[in-house]
Protein backbone atom coordinates (compact mmCIF):
# COMPACT_ATOMS: atom_id res chain seq x y z
CA UNK A 1 0.00 0.00 0.00
CA UNK A 2 1.25 3.48 -0.88
CA UNK A 3 0.83 6.27 1.68
CA UNK A 4 1.66 9.92 1.01
CA UNK A 5 1.62 12.91 3.38
CA UNK A 6 0.50 16.39 2.36
CA UNK A 7 0.86 19.71 4.16
CA UNK A 8 -1.02 22.91 3.42
CA UNK A 9 -1.43 26.33 4.96
CA UNK A 10 -3.21 29.57 4.24
CA UNK A 11 -3.43 32.96 5.93
CA UNK A 12 -5.83 35.83 5.36
CA UNK A 13 -6.53 39.20 6.87
CA UNK A 14 -9.72 39.84 8.83
CA UNK A 15 -11.63 43.11 8.79
CA UNK A 16 -14.28 44.11 11.28
CA UNK A 17 -17.75 44.03 9.77
CA UNK A 18 -20.95 44.27 11.76
CA UNK A 19 -22.87 41.01 11.21
CA UNK A 20 -19.90 39.81 9.15
CA UNK A 21 -19.83 36.10 8.39
CA UNK A 22 -16.93 33.84 7.57
CA UNK A 23 -16.74 30.32 6.18
CA UNK A 24 -14.37 27.75 7.65
CA UNK A 25 -14.37 24.20 6.33
CA UNK A 26 -17.66 24.80 4.56
CA UNK A 27 -19.35 25.99 7.76
CA UNK A 28 -20.63 29.58 7.63
CA UNK A 29 -21.15 31.53 10.85
CA UNK A 30 -21.55 35.11 12.07
CA UNK A 31 -18.23 36.33 13.43
CA UNK A 32 -18.33 40.13 13.27
CA UNK A 33 -15.49 39.90 10.75
CA UNK A 34 -14.98 39.30 7.06
CA UNK A 35 -12.05 37.48 5.46
CA UNK A 36 -10.25 39.46 2.76
CA UNK A 37 -9.86 37.08 -0.16
CA UNK A 38 -10.26 36.70 -3.93
CA UNK A 39 -12.53 33.71 -3.25
CA UNK A 40 -15.12 33.20 -0.52
CA UNK A 41 -12.17 33.13 1.92
CA UNK A 42 -12.54 29.59 3.27
CA UNK A 43 -8.90 29.18 4.25
CA UNK A 44 -9.57 25.74 5.77
CA UNK A 45 -10.63 24.37 2.38
CA UNK A 46 -7.73 26.20 0.70
CA UNK A 47 -5.27 24.56 3.12
CA UNK A 48 -6.78 21.11 2.62
CA UNK A 49 -6.73 21.50 -1.17
CA UNK A 50 -3.07 22.56 -1.03
CA UNK A 51 -2.26 19.56 1.18
CA UNK A 52 -3.99 17.17 -1.25
CA UNK A 53 -2.16 18.70 -4.22
CA UNK A 54 1.13 18.58 -2.32
CA UNK A 55 0.74 14.93 -1.38
CA UNK A 56 0.20 14.10 -5.08
CA UNK A 57 3.06 16.37 -6.23
CA UNK A 58 0.58 18.50 -8.21
CA UNK A 59 1.73 21.95 -7.09
CA UNK A 60 -0.63 24.30 -5.28
CA UNK A 61 -4.05 25.87 -5.79
CA UNK A 62 -2.48 29.10 -7.07
CA UNK A 63 -1.46 27.24 -10.23
CA UNK A 64 -5.07 26.29 -10.95
CA UNK A 65 -7.00 29.18 -9.37
CA UNK A 66 -5.10 32.43 -9.86
CA UNK A 67 -6.02 35.29 -7.53
CA UNK A 68 -5.66 37.66 -10.48
CA UNK A 69 -8.34 35.89 -12.55
CA UNK A 70 -11.45 38.08 -12.38
CA UNK A 71 -13.59 35.26 -13.84
CA UNK A 72 -13.27 33.35 -10.56
CA UNK A 73 -13.60 36.35 -8.21
CA UNK A 74 -15.71 35.18 -5.26
CA UNK A 75 -15.44 31.50 -6.21
CA UNK A 76 -16.90 29.11 -3.67
CA UNK A 77 -14.02 27.22 -2.06
CA UNK A 78 -16.07 24.02 -2.33
CA UNK A 79 -15.27 24.20 -6.07
CA UNK A 80 -11.55 24.34 -5.27
CA UNK A 81 -11.77 21.33 -2.96
CA UNK A 82 -13.87 19.40 -5.52
CA UNK A 83 -11.09 20.02 -8.06
CA UNK A 84 -8.47 18.62 -5.66
CA UNK A 85 -10.67 15.64 -4.72
CA UNK A 86 -11.24 14.89 -8.41
CA UNK A 87 -7.46 14.78 -9.01
CA UNK A 88 -7.13 12.55 -5.95
CA UNK A 89 -9.79 10.14 -7.22
CA UNK A 90 -8.38 10.07 -10.78
CA UNK A 91 -5.01 9.10 -9.28
CA UNK A 92 -6.77 6.29 -7.38
CA UNK A 93 -5.96 7.75 -3.97
CA UNK A 94 -8.25 8.43 -1.03
CA UNK A 95 -8.06 10.53 2.12
CA UNK A 96 -7.08 8.60 5.25
CA UNK A 97 -7.09 11.37 7.85
CA UNK A 98 -6.78 15.12 8.26
CA UNK A 99 -5.42 17.11 11.19
CA UNK A 100 -5.76 20.88 11.08
CA UNK A 101 -5.16 23.89 13.30
CA UNK A 102 -6.88 27.25 12.88
CA UNK A 103 -5.03 30.18 14.46
CA UNK A 104 -6.97 33.35 15.18
CA UNK A 105 -6.79 35.95 17.91
CA UNK A 106 -10.07 37.75 17.25
CA UNK A 107 -12.56 34.89 16.91
CA UNK A 108 -12.90 32.20 19.56
CA UNK A 109 -13.60 28.91 17.81
CA UNK A 110 -14.22 26.61 20.77
CA UNK A 111 -17.88 25.90 20.08
CA UNK A 112 -17.49 26.10 16.31
CA UNK A 113 -14.79 23.43 15.90
CA UNK A 114 -17.29 20.55 15.99
CA UNK A 115 -19.45 22.25 13.33
CA UNK A 116 -16.38 22.67 11.11
CA UNK A 117 -15.42 19.02 11.66
CA UNK A 118 -18.92 17.79 10.77
CA UNK A 119 -19.06 19.98 7.65
CA UNK A 120 -15.67 18.63 6.53
CA UNK A 121 -16.64 15.00 7.13
CA UNK A 122 -19.72 15.51 4.97
CA UNK A 123 -17.91 17.45 2.23
CA UNK A 124 -14.78 15.29 2.02
CA UNK A 125 -16.16 11.84 2.81
CA UNK A 126 -13.36 11.28 5.31
CA UNK A 127 -14.38 10.32 8.84
CA UNK A 128 -11.00 10.88 10.51
CA UNK A 129 -10.78 14.66 10.78
CA UNK A 130 -9.46 16.59 13.76
CA UNK A 131 -10.00 20.34 14.13
CA UNK A 132 -7.93 22.33 16.62
CA UNK A 133 -7.85 26.05 17.37
CA UNK A 134 -5.23 28.25 18.95
CA UNK A 135 -4.39 31.92 19.26
CA UNK A 136 -1.51 34.17 18.23
CA UNK A 137 -1.28 35.40 21.86
CA UNK A 138 -0.83 38.97 20.66
CA UNK A 139 -3.04 41.41 18.78
CA UNK A 140 -3.49 40.28 15.18
CA UNK A 141 -6.01 40.78 12.42
CA UNK A 142 -4.99 37.53 10.75
CA UNK A 143 -6.55 34.10 10.57
CA UNK A 144 -4.56 31.09 9.40
CA UNK A 145 -4.95 27.36 8.95
CA UNK A 146 -2.31 24.63 8.88
CA UNK A 147 -3.19 21.14 7.65
CA UNK A 148 -1.45 17.82 7.49
CA UNK A 149 -3.15 14.86 5.85
CA UNK A 150 -2.51 11.30 4.78
CA UNK A 151 -3.66 9.72 1.52
CA UNK A 152 -3.34 6.15 0.36
CA UNK A 153 -3.75 4.21 -2.87
CA UNK A 154 -7.19 2.59 -3.18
Amino acid sequence: MTYLIGQGSDTHELVVMKDGAIILGGHKFIAGYRVISHSDGDLVLHSIANAILGAMQKGDIGQYFKDTDQKIKGICSAEIIKFALNLLSKSKFELVNIDLTITCENILLGDIKKHIQNALIKLLGCKFINVKATRFEKPSNLISCDVVLLINKK
